[in-house]
């Protein structure tokens, strides 16, 4: 495996010391170039042969809206950018999609697809119709959730912004992508959080996991 060729180095630019609240960290400033990142994104996240194989495949789910997200996308990448194995400590392989029909037994008709369609790649593939999530979320985590119109809102809701992405699949060599907080902090390997929902607790403990496995994250505290 190529270990941080020129598609990674051009963007880990070393990057002035002018401490962690330096505004070139801040989200609303222009980013080098959103479709070039992308680009990059999109060629670093299939570096894990497994998300290429979702992502190739994803159009023979007949599932609408439906997603690849979250963790396998960017902890792929960090793998990558520090020089190892891409499918290295990714617990699980999320896809969400959007579906009017709220019921479990849906679900479970899609999840049943997905087993079938993957059902030789020897890894956890999770599935949930996004329609349905204000239906269960309170009830697990005590607070209550929006009911969502469409898949990739839910990326608005994540507890940290570098969760927020998404790609689909379109058969052939076709991804389309989602992120509404930009590619540049994971580009950069910073993670910060999302005060969308509180989740101080549930932050912490997913930050501390990824430090642990990537020691050259720049971590924001919740507060």
């Amino acid at each position: 495996m190529r270990r941080k060729g020129h598609i990674v180095n051009r963007y880990r630019r070393k990057l002035s010391n002018q401490g962690k609240d330096a505004p070139l960290f801040a989200d609303n400033l222009p980013r080098y170039d959103v479709a070039r990142n992308a680009d990059t994104l999109i060629k670093l996240v299939q570096m894990n042969p497994y998300n290429k194989i979702i992502l190739e495949r994803m159009h023979m789910l007949n599932a609408s809206d439906c997603w690849l997200v979250s963790g396998c996308l960017f902890q792929t990448v960090w793998n990558v950018m520090e020089g190892r194995n891409p499918c290295a400590d990714i617990l699980d392989y999320d896809l969400i999609y959007f579906d009017p029909d709220q019921s479990r037994e849906a679900e479970e008709v899609v999840a049943l697809r997905v087993q079938a369609l993957y059902s030789d790649l020897n890894i956890k593939i999770q599935v949930k119709n996004q329609s349905r999530v204000h239906l269960w979320y309170q009830p697990k985590f005590g607070q209550p959730y929006p009911e969502l119109t469409h898949a990739c809102e839910s990326l608005h809701y994540y507890p940290s912004k570098v969760q927020a992405i998404a790609l689909q699949g379109r058969g052939g060599s076709r991804i389309s992508y989602d992120a509404p907080f930009g590619f540049e902090n994971l580009l950069r390997m910073i993670v910060r959080p999302n005060h969308a929902l509180e989740f101080p607790d549930i932050y912490e403990a997913k930050t501390k996991r990824w430090k642990d496995i990537w020691p050259n994250l720049t971590v924001h505290a919740w507060q």
